[in-house]
């Protein structure tokens, strides 16, 4: 009786913050334009704003995802560089069409949308290359997440966890950087973010395959990073995944 009880509460109380959320973040409503939203898969974007949006669904990095030029099969930045992490993929490119929905998340006090990115990820992953025993995301500065009141890859990790029944851990720490990121060219990114990760419990991530969450992937140092914390930590390997990641090729 006690039990029935309990559960009942449960719900009362689910049912309840569900619909305060409903009514100060929509859910129904277009993430990109705001809109209500005439579509019904889950993602929260209408079908004026989906055209929009470029998928890279072809001629993308096969080591870190991003939207490429011509019939290659790395981009000219993994030619170069070092990548820590095994794979990264993403769903969409990052450019002023997309990114109302992310400025949502981390300027916006929204954390209404990673229930829908999470969807789109939960979605790609199961039609993807990727691999993970264990999904993990990056982690912020304690500062910033404070002043922010939350981390926007471990709102969308959480999701994800809940929708694949991938067991999510919280591993990583994140020391403040030199300077900040965003504000950094290419190069810059690479060094500024070296040895600013560090690993909570290596036992979370030994001898298993990692799945990476992040937001939006810019240049990869930051994931490159995480990744390489993760494999000294015992890890076997780590895919990458995120819902949009900046097109460098065609920044240029």
């Amino acid at each position: 009786m006690l039990y029935n009880s309990t559960v009942m509460i449960k719900e009362e109380l689910k049912r309840k913050l569900n619909s305060v959320e409903d009514f100060l973040f929509p859910a129904h409503s277009c993430l990109c334009c705001g809109s209500e939203c005439d579509t019904f898969d889950g993602y929260r974007i209408c079908s004026r704003c989906a055209p929009k949006l470029r998928k890279i669904d072809h001629n993308f990095c096969q080591k870190c995802g991003t939207l490429i030029k011509g019939d290659y099969a790395l981009c000219l930045h993994c030619m170069d560089i070092e990548r820590h992490f095994n794979k990264a993929r993403s769903i969409y490119v990052y450019d002023e069409n997309f990114a109302p929905i992310i400025l949502k998340m981390k300027f916006g006090k929204a954390k209404s949308p990673s229930i829908a990115i999470g969807k789109m990820l939960a979605d790609y992953f199961a039609e993807s290359d990727l691999l993970g025993e264990v999904v993990t995301f990056v982690p912020m500065p304690t500062s910033r997440q404070k002043d922010r009141g939350y981390n926007q890859a471990e709102e969308i990790c959480k999701q994800f966890s809940l929708l694949t029944e991938i067991p999510m851990v919280d591993t990583l720490n994140k020391q403040e950087t030199a300077y900040k990121q965003a504000k950094l060219g290419y190069d810059e990114r690479q060094q500024n973010i070296i040895n600013t990760f560090s690993i909570k419990d290596k036992s979370l991530v030994k001898n298993k395959c990692v799945l990476l969450i992040d937001d939006v992937i810019t240049t990869g140092a930051t994931v490159s990073e995480c990744a390489k914390v993760l494999l000294k930590a015992g890890a076997k390997q780590v895919d990458v995944l995120s819902v949009a990641h900046t097109a460098l090729e065609y920044d240029k």
